[in-house]
This record gives structure tokens, C-alpha cells and sequence, in this order.
């Protein structure tokens, strides 16, 4: 995405007005994501839900609902943030690896539609929460195929060596532990990893999941997500997912759990170039945000291009890095740009911010989460956080 002049001058606005570091989304580019995803399933029963971890601000969740998607949460924060958006329980499906006596008990207060188990262990939990609860969701079991996503090792999660699903060797152990509980299992979930650009990974892991669900008489499955956008170049292709995919998918009610995919090109991460430095061995543009807010590029190497909107020395290209102002070296943003320096004062725009930008943000070195913004598609600003302030960062603390 190339910033047009119009929508250059309202991020300028935006953070005159709410000042830097600034997350800024635009909803316009969620319904399209949106409508792709409806395409690549439209001859199928298809079930959306988001993924709630990507991004859990309840505005942005409020306009995935009302294009007809329910919630993928793990944690009761994640779950008040859906129902804040408006999300019926019954479209809310439970995820996740470790749940608690007491959140089980929530959901099941809360009256949510479906839950992943992720191991034989967890299904006593939910035999005891069930005891004193009238409500019933729908279980299914989350396998673990062993099928490498091809991904960045910290974001893949179908192997036997993660900590996720139950192994499919194991599968016959876990039906008969569900029967000894009382426990109804009528689908299957997978979900082998995040930021996939290919496939093949697909293909293999569900081709053999649907093979299982055939002979089980199992009728739902929940696909998981983890389709991979462009950072650099590199994207899933959508036609060749929907041609091999989709005909696994005929015979069965699907459901998903897309995150970044929906919401990751929506974002911008808008820092202020403060000083631009050079220590004589190399250039760095120091700006008043960084791996506290955008920890993707020091967690994952992951690049996030970007555009700068103000005045740079263009007499000359140089190499520099974009770090935070932060007392960490991995504090940086971007490395090794090649191209004319911003003065102090620009601003350096962050694409593809909108997953994991600020759901991943904290408080490190005390500094304070900043607002996030919508821009509309009539460059109308709209504030749907407000920044931390000092007395929101201590107002649990107690001496």
C-alpha cells in the first residue's frame, strides 16, 4: 500500500492531535480482507470467526462482526473485548492451551458456542465445570498433524515438538478418555501456524484430517487460520488455495480463526524521528517509539516497510537503522535502510501493523501504550483508545 497525498495529511492530523507513537487503522481495507475470504469459501458451509489475539480492540472487532464473523478468544480479556463488540455467545469459540478451572467456568456462565480441547488432560476440567453448569457447548478436539507450516519457528505449531493438540497417534486415547468423561466431541480443529505463504503445508494436514473426520462420522472443522500476508513480497496465493483446498472442504461445516490476515494491512505503527545520529561506524534515526509498542521486528526479524511524511535530507543516500528510544540494542524497527535521512520531526509510517502491533505492545522501560485511531475512507479521524497516561500506568500499583 502506497500512501496517497490525502491520507498522508490526516496521519499527520492524527498525530498532531493524538501525538506519537500513534496506531492507525484503516476499515476500509478490513472489509476487504473480509470479502476475499468469503470468496475463497462462498461454495461451502462456512462459519468465520477472528482471531481476537491479533488484535482486541473492540472497534475494530465491532466491524469484523458486523461483516458476519464470531470471535476465536483465548483469555477473559479477550472474551470481554468480543462481547463489548457485540458478539453473541453462541459465535464466540473458545482456543487455547491452558485454561483454568475459573475461566472454564466463565465461558460455560457466559454461554459460548464452541470450545477447542487441546489435550486428554484438559477434558477432567471440563467434566468438573460442567457439573454445575446447565449449558453445553460444542467440544472439538485440536489435532496436532505434524505438518511443518514452513514458517519462523516461533509461530509454527503443528509439530510434535509444540506445545499445541493432541498428536494423532493418540487420537483413539482421547476419544475413549471424552467417553469415560461424558464429553461429546463433534468436530476437529487444526491450526499448524501462522504467516503461511504456502500451500502445501494446507494440503497435507488437512487432506489427512478429513480423511480421519470421514471415517469418524465427524462433520465440523474448524480449519484454524495462519494465512500469510505480503511483508515482503511474499503472500499466500488465494486461487490456489481455493482450488486445492476447498474441495477437501465440501462435505463438511467449516469454521476458522483468521487473524493477521484480516487485520494486519489495516495498520500503520506512526513513530517521530527525535535525533538522527551518527556514532561515526553508522546512522540512526532514534524515534519516540519503538519494540515496546512494534515488537515484531526484534521478536521475530520481522520488516515492516514504511514511509516517512516530512521533511529528508535528500542531498545524499546513506545506510541507517530505525531504532526506539528504548535502553535495549534490540530496540530496533528497522535495519539497514538504504535512502535519505529523515530530519527530527518526520514522520516514519509502519505498514502492516495491524496484527500483533498492538495486541504484542507493553510497558517496558515504563513507557505508556499509545491511542489508536481509525481514519475513514473520507479521511474522517476517528479515536478509538486513548493514550496511557501516568496515572493509568500506577493505578494498580500499591506500596
Amino acid at each position: 500500500m502506497i500512501l496517497n497525498e490525502k491520507l498522508k495529511k490526516a496521519i499527520a492530523a492524527a498525530c498532531d492531535k493524538f501525538s506519537t507513537p500513534l496506531y492507525i487503522y484503516l476499515p476500509r481495507i478490513i472489509e476487504e480482507k473480509i470479502k476475499q475470504v468469503y470468496m475463497v469459501f462462498k461454495s461451502i458451509d462456512f462459519h468465520p470467526t477472528f482471531a481476537v489475539k491479533a488484535n482486541y480492540n473492540p472497534a475494530l472487532l465491532r466491524i469484523i462482526h458486523d461483516n458476519g464473523f464470531g470471535m476465536d478468544v483465548i483469555t477473559r480479556g479477550e472474551l470481554a473485548a468480543a462481547l463489548m463488540a457485540g458478539t453473541a455467545p453462541h459465535k464466540i469459540v473458545i482456543n487455547g492451551c491452558g485454561k483454568t478451572a475459573e475461566e472454564m467456568a466463565e465461558f460455560l456462565k457466559v454461554g459460548v458456542g464452541a470450545v477447542n480441547i487441546d489435550s486428554i488432560e484438559e477434558l477432567s476440567g471440563w467434566k468438573n465445570a460442567l457439573k454445575t453448569s446447565s449449558h453445553k457447548p460444542d467440544f472439538f478436539v485440536r489435532l496436532n498433524s505434524e505438518v511443518d507450516a514452513m514458517t519462523h519457528p516461533f509461530i509454527s505449531t503443528g509439530l510434535k515438538k509444540h506445545k499445541f493438540g493432541v498428536p494423532l497417534k493418540l487420537l483413539d486415547d482421547f476419544f475413549a478418555a471424552a467417553a469415560k468423561n461424558k464429553i461429546n466431541i463433534s468436530g476437529f480443529h487444526i491450526h499448524i501456524g501462522s504467516q503461511i505463504t504456502e500451500v502445501s503445508p494446507y494440503y497435507e494436514a488437512l487432506s489427512q484430517i478429513c480423511n480421519i473426520a470421514s471415517r469418524r462420522g465427524i462433520k465440523n472443522i474448524n480449519i484454524g487460520g495462519g494465512w500469510g500476508i505480503d511483508y515482503t513480497g511474499e503472500k499466500l496465493d488465494l486461487d490456489e488455495y481455493k482450488r486445492t483446498i476447498v474441495p477437501l472442504l465440501k462435505k463438511f461445516r467449516v469454521s476458522c480463526e483468521f487473524g493477521r490476515f484480516i487485520t494486519a494491512e489495516s495498520g500503520l505503527y506512526v513513530t517521530r524521528a527525535v535525533t538522527v545520529k551518527n556514532n561515526g561506524y553508522k546512522n540512526f534515526v532514534i524515534t519516540d517509539g519503538g519494540m515496546n509498542h512494534l515488537i515484531r521486528p526484534a521478536m521475530y526479524g520481522a520488516i515492516h516497510e514504511f514511509e516517512i511524511i516530512g521533511k529528508t535530507n535528500d542531498k545524499c543516500e546513506v545506510n541507517y537503522d530505525i531504532v526506539g528510544p528504548l535502553c535495549e540494542t534490540g530496540d530496533v524497527l528497522y535495519r539497514s535502510h538504504e535512502g535519505s535521512l529523515p530530519y527530527p520531526g518526520a514522520l516514519i509510517v509502519f505498514k502492516n501493523a495491524g496484527a500483533y502491533g498492538f495486541a504484542m505492545s507493553s510497558n517496558y522501560n515504563s513507557t505508556l501504550r499509545p491511542a489508536e485511531v481509525i481514519i475513514s475512507d473520507k479521511y474522517e479521524i476517528k479515536l478509538i483508545r486513548k493514550a496511557e497516561t501516568i496515572d493509568d500506568f500506577l493505578r494498580t500499583a500499591r506500596l
